[in-house]
């Protein structure tokens, strides 16, 4: 049976197209993803790779907000019409007086007959599964009852030969520019981090703008996720983005997704926490007061060489709060007294030998890697808290310590627990004894590690 829906005509270089509105419901019966063609087993791997879709993603972020949300929206698909004809008239084809002023564009105007043929996405099938998805009932959500009805805007394409429709997928998909995970942050509406890491730069909030010399200082990059060696601010958007995902995950609170937006109350809630972390970190560290008095200081704190250089460097500040967190999920010492623990090491330079293969590499860059960063909270956890930690734990930071920095404690475990004089005691906690060579010996010993 043949649907038939209101259309507009247009051309583009050398290719006619409609673009029409139909019904969610309509469409998705419509229409199919490439992979599910009887021609697909016959396209080569280029085009079965570029026509893969992202299950996780469709699952886990597309599909989620398509169900959730009543406000949602989105823009047009690209169908390719094979087998086919697209039959379309135009509203100056009818018996009917239009104005003058009308008819120009009521040649471009009328309705589009979809008949036989294979309607086939050539952009947007992300979104098309997600839409399938939820309208078959396998993504619940709030908004589910009401998106068969919802008008999605198509654009059919019909197909003349492969060339043509390859260099059109081409095209779409190349020039089509994704948005920046800045940009992201800014402006999503649903994303729970996202809102409260922006709520985070707020004027009365730990990480808002201040007045300095008559001038209003930003301390956050919101248009970058990395900072040059002039830049006066202390961190950029992304790095808080991170910082409040790590923080709420601290405290308790369950994982927020990218498609549903938590009530006022919880949003509240949330920067408050993330809010007392920063206000905390920011007022207990002294590099960190001294530079958000002076902003202008900043570039000179954030030199490779300078005493307090990794504060100022965003992958080293999220590894710091995340070792600032896990002491105080392990221990009993309140938030506070640990930032106090924390103020108290004396050198965080990049030069610095101790930081050396856990998130600064052999060229001297800083690694802004996730394990890296996974490796430095684990050693602050032990320089912070040595006096409050279990021997398996210090075990385990001395032998990502020393395999981090190329000593093979497999081969010394294998041979017995001796001959490798390379291996090295951490370097000395704030508080509580510096486990060393013999401290890992005689843990490794009583745990039957070299049996």
């Amino acid at each position: 049976m043949a649907t038939v829906v209101p259309a507009i005509r247009g051309h583009l270089g050398e290719t006619d197209y409609y673009e029409v509105t139909m019904k969610a419901r309509q469409f998705v019966q419509l229409v199919r993803p490439a992979k599910e063609m009887d021609e697909w087993a016959n396209f080569s791997i280029e085009e079965r790779m570029q026509r893969e879709p992202d299950k996780k993603r469709i699952e886990s972020q597309i599909a989620p907000y398509i169900a959730n949300n009543s406000d949602r929206f989105f823009g047009s698909f690209i169908v390719l019409v094979l087998d086919g004809e697209l039959g379309f008239e135009a509203v100056s084809e009818f018996n009917t007086k239009l104005p003058g002023a009308y008819k120009d564009v009521a040649s471009r105007m009328g309705f589009l007959t979809l008949g036989s043929g294979t309607f086939v996405v050539l952009d947007g099938q992300h979104r098309y599964l997600a839409l399938r998805m939820v309208l078959q009932g396998d993504m619940p959500g709030a908004a589910t009852q009401s998106v068969s009805d919802d008008d999605v805007s198509v654009i059919f394409v019909e197909h003349k030969d492969t060339i043509k429709t390859r260099r059109i997928f081409n095209v779409v998909n190349r020039y089509a520019k994704q948005t920046s995970r800045a940009d992201n942050i800014i402006t999503s509406e649903d994303d729970g981090y996202a809102i409260v890491a922006r709520r985070l730069l707020n004027d009365d909030e730990p990480l808002g703008g201040q007045i300095q010399g008559g001038n209003r200082e930003e301390l956050v990059d919101w248009k970058s996720n990395t900072l040059g060696a002039r830049s006066v601010r202390l961190t950029t958007l992304s790095a808080v983005f991170d910082s409040v995902k790590l923080i709420l995950d601290a405290r308790g609170i369950g994982k927020l997704t990218q498609s549903t937006r938590p009530s006022e109350s919880d949003l509240a809630q949330y920067v408050e926490i993330c809010a007392g972390v920063w206000d905390s970190v920011l007022k207990g560290m002294e590099a960190y007061k001294q530079a958000t008095a002076k902003a202008k200081e900043i570039p000179r704190f954030r030199a490779d060489t300078h005493q307090f250089s990794l504060l100022f460097k965003p992958a080293s500040q999220i590894a710091l709060l995340d070792g600032l967190l896990r002491v105080q999920q392990q221990t009993d010492l309140s938030f506070d007294a640990i930032v106090a623990r924390a103020n108290r090491i004396e050198d965080w330079s990049m030069r610095a030998d101790l930081w050396g293969g856990i998130i600064i590499k052999r060229t001297g860059a800083i690694d802004a890697g996730t394990e890296a960063r996974r490796r430095m909270a684990l050693l602050l956890l032990y320089l912070l808290a040595s006096d409050k930690l279990e021997p398996v734990h210090k075990y385990d930071v001395w032998k990502m310590y020393n395999e981090a920095r190329g000593h093979r404690v497999n081969e010394w475990i294998q041979r017995g627990l001796k001959g490798m004089p390379e291996l090295e005691p951490l370097p000395a906690p704030v508080e509580g004894p510096t486990f060393t060579l013999a401290d890992a010996t005689t843990y490794a010993r009583g745990a039957g590690a070299a049996e």
